[in-house]
């Protein structure tokens, strides 16, 4: 069914549970895992604060390093990837394609109304210019 699944992985709770549901449908499917993180670079803050875009890049790293393990332990192999960027959106889209993703999983926040307004989703716009499928998980 699948043959490789990209998780956008930030080190939340809620890709978390995108994780889990990525590695039971790669041990169902024999699909390779692929986690991206895709740390938003802010170029004010890099000039105010050019340590807090590494110290970024750092968090990033432990927390792939986090997950790889996880995968490792349910008895999978996993790929990860650190791509800094100005928008985890088109990153995260832009990485399923090229590296032949054939699903995307994410997690959400849920939110809704007003916050949603505000805050934007980066899961609604992967989803919206995505290449291929994309699952939603929703972590309660």
């Amino acid at each position: 069914m699948y043959k490789k699944i990209m998780v956008g992985y930030d080190g939340t709770k809620f890709s978390d549970c995108a994780l889990k549901e990525a590695i039971a449908l790669a041990k169902g499917s024999g699909a390779k895992l692929l986690l991206v993180s895709a740390p938003e670079i802010d170029v004010e803050l890099q000039s105010l604060a050019p340590e807090a875009n590494e110290l970024m890049g750092k968090k990033a790293r432990t927390d792939l390093d986090r997950a790889a393990a996880k995968v490792k332990k349910a008895g999978l192999a996993c790929e990860t990837k650190i791509v800094a960027t100005t928008s985890a959106q088109e990153t995260l889209v832009e990485t399923a394609k090229k590296n032949k993703a054939d699903l995307i999983v994410l997690g959400t926040h849920g939110r809704t109304g007003l916050m949603r307004l505000l805050m934007g989703s980066t899961t609604a716009r992967v989803i919206g210019h995505a290449h291929c499928s994309v699952l939603v998980v929703r972590c309660l």
